[in-house]
């Protein structure tokens, strides 16, 4: 396993202690999923990024966008178990002019 040396200011340190020990954790053991927890974080916004940019780029190619009012309708009926009909995708324009 490797090891990572990580400078804290006392104040910080003492923090870190005092929260390990109100969770029944080594300072440590703390330390340790809070670096987990923030890499996971970190994948998660890459990867959110990732998605956000292959779908405007979608977009830019092929001008198509669903409303997103629609589709949040769309959504809640799903959930609701009732019957709903996908909303079509149209070009952008539509919402660029105000031809909507």
């Amino acid at each position: 396993m490797a090891t990572l040396s990580v400078k804290l200011s006392d104040a910080t340190r003492d923090r870190v202690q005092t929260a390990a020990q109100n969770l029944g954790l080594t300072p440590h053991a703390l330390m340790v999923h809070a670096i987990e927890e923030a890499v996971e974080q970190a994948e998660t916004r890459q990867t959110l990024i990732e998605q956000a940019l292959a779908s405007r780029q979608r977009v830019a190619v092929t001008g198509l966008v669903v409303d997103g009012a629609a589709f949040g309708d769309y959504l809640k009926a799903k959930v609701r178990g009732q019957a709903a009909k996908r909303p079509q995708a149209v070009g952008i324009e539509q919402f660029i002019t105000g031809g909507k």
